[in-house]
């Protein structure tokens, strides 16, 4: 093959690239250079590039992605930007090289494998494991496995700090929870008496919040670690505002292919601008990643108290619990999960104790665009330990155990449109369908949420 000296090289392909083909000559001119293919283009860039010339191979590059040529030529185009970026330390700008060819063409798992290495370098851990756990579903070689395993392990050991911001516009169609029924009523004597139920409220706020989370690191499997967590949510009646503040510091423990922590806690909460409860307790969580598989679970145990001595003399008393979240990687743009847990609620007076299940199975499916949709059906089961009276539909007063059944469907779509700002937009649906035994407890809801989150 001829070879043409670097600079006249990049001078000639970029006049074909830009004039695409020969003009009108003149009758001295013996010939015009000719188009150079997308295969020649190629092969010129990575001539370049084995020479240290990254410049002009950029210049190459960013000339031939933004030419009429074939999408596979612009694409391989931006890959190799993404290289020259990673070469020159220029993470988050990688990134964004090996974004765009993702949102047009999402089943490549090498360049996701390149990109959570672009985030990685760029200590964007969160983003990093994500991507990590998703290219385990491709079909990648024994050895590149090893290596993203590698990576993942790197990344809970290196990462000191998580900070993560977000704020979100909400609409909620049953803030109170309310039935729907007008009135309840009761036969007494020939009479029929009745008090109105509590209609519902719909309501439109704005939910704020911050979580921190630091890694003291002793040694190098364990550690100390600390968590703030801060929410607010504001409607236009502040009877349903309700803020919270969390904090935790505990013990960590680090191993090849997971880690568990566990923390001491407290929790404080207002409403409607008046403090609420307190909860002091111990939780545990743990990762367990088996090829595949990764499994996160852990527990609580916590002792609530209520600002409200009424409410405090009802309620009082420990809550604990248990959760596993299976979730499989099916490839490298699809996992599902499911849930299972488990959560019980003592109280002072026995009528208000329960047990709760909760049972749920989700999946997630990265889409061209920048999309990513997860959609989960849930179901809880909580049962009441004692009975109680309740006014029955034909107005009669009937002893009974509270059995409620709450049948769930959630909807969260993501964008990556905005990665340039370390900005997430997600759009959240939830809706909840409550079955009781007690026809008065019974409600449906829909919310939808606007999340802008900012982390690093």
């Amino acid at each position: 093959m001829l070879h043409i000296p670097g600079r006249l090289a990049v001078v000639i392909c970029l006049a074909a690239l830009c004039l695409g083909g020969p003009a009108t000559l003149r009758a001295e001119a013996p010939s015009a250079p000719r188009p150079l293919t997308g295969p020649e283009i190629i092969f010129l860039g990575q001539s370049l590039l084995a020479q240290g010339r990254l410049d002009e191979a950029e210049t190459l590059y960013k000339a031939l992605l933004h030419s009429g040529h074939e999408l596979d030529f612009r694409l391989e185009a931006a890959f190799q930007l993404g290289q020259i970026h990673l070469a020159r330390g220029q993470y988050r700008q990688a990134a964004l090289y090996f974004n765009d060819i993702l949102n047009l063409r999402p089943d490549l798992p090498r360049v996701r494998l390149e990109l959570a290495r672009a985030y990685f370098l760029d200590r964007s851990y969160q983003d990093a494991a994500f991507q990590f756990e998703l290219v385990k579903g491709g079909d990648l070689p024994p050895e590149v496995q090893a290596k993203v395993d590698a990576f993942l392990e790197a990344i809970r050991r290196q990462k000191d700090w998580t900070v993560s911001f977000y704020l979100n516009p909400v609409a909620d169609s049953n803030l109170n929870q309310a039935s729907g029924g007008r009135e309840e009523c009761l036969d007494v004597i020939g009479l029929t008496l009745c008090r109105p139920l509590e209609e519902k409220v719909k309501g439109y706020g704005l939910a704020a919040g911050t979580q921190v989370d630091y890694f003291k690191r002793l040694s190098p499997d364990w550690g100390l670690k600390s968590s703030l967590g801060f929410s607010a949510l504001e409607y236009e009646r502040n009877t349903y505002d309700d803020y919270s503040l969390f904090l935790a510091l505990g013990p960590r423990r680090i191993w090849e292919s997971g880690e568990a922590s566990l923390q001491p806690t407290f929790r404080q909460r207002w409403v409607s601008g008046q403090e609420y409860s307190r909860e002091t307790g111990l939780r545990l969580e743990a990762r367990q990643i088996l090829g595949r598989l990764v499994l996160d679970g852990g527990g609580s145990y916590g002792r609530l108290s209520y600002a409200e001595g009424f409410i405090d003399d009802l309620l009082r008393g420990p809550v604990w619990g248990w959760n596993m979240r299976p979730r499989y990687i099916l490839n490298d743009r699809t996992y599902i999960q499911t849930g299972l847990d488990f959560y019980r609620e003592e109280a002072r007076s026995k009528v208000y104790a329960n047990d709760n299940w909760r049972y749920a199975l989700g999946v997630y499916r990265a889409f061209p665009y920048g999309f990513g949709l997860y959609l989960e059906g849930n179901l809880t089961q909580t049962n009441y330990k004692a009975e109680n009276w309740f006014v029955t539909r034909d107005h009669r007063i009937e002893v009974n155990r509270r059995m409620d059944e709450t049948r769930g469907l959630q909807a969260t779509l993501t964008s990556n449109l905005w990665e340039k700002y370390n900005l997430t937009p997600t759009l959240n649906y939830a809706y909840a369908n409550r079955r009781s035994n007690i026809w008065s407890r019974e409600y449906q809801r829909h919310r939808l949420s606007l999340i802008f989150e900012f982390k690093y």
